[in-house]
């Protein structure tokens, strides 16, 4: 990855707040500034696509908008997974990236 170094001005509060962020981290506040601006601009062309969607087709209907929820929340989307569920599949995709030996059920 290619590094440019820049000399920038920050507010003076804006400038602890990522030092104590960074440190919390454990990474070095160039690291956390740099994902900071990575995860602002997704949040920017994010919005910037959200509203060429919406000059192109318009609002989404109210309608159908309600039966997608519904829909989703039927299959369990958006809720919250069980912890056991949650180490299953990361175990299962370890084992299966041959990052750990798969485990013997106990007998």
């Amino acid at each position: 990855m290619a590094v440019t170094k820049l000399s920038i001005s920050l507010d003076t509060a804006a400038l602890e707040r990522a030092k104590r962020a960074a440190n919390a981290e454990g990474i070095s506040l160039s690291s956390w500034l740099s994902r900071a601006a990575e995860e602002a601009a997704d949040v920017a062309e994010s919005r910037a696509a959200l509203a060429e969607y919406l000059a192109a087709y318009g609002d989404p209907d109210r309608d159908a908008m309600a039966t997608a929820r519904t829909e989703l929340a039927e299959l369990g989307t958006g809720q919250p997974e069980p912890v056991d569920q949650i180490s299953a599949r990361a175990a299962a995709l370890a084992r299966l990236r041959g990052q750990v030996p798969p485990q013997r059920q106990a007998e």
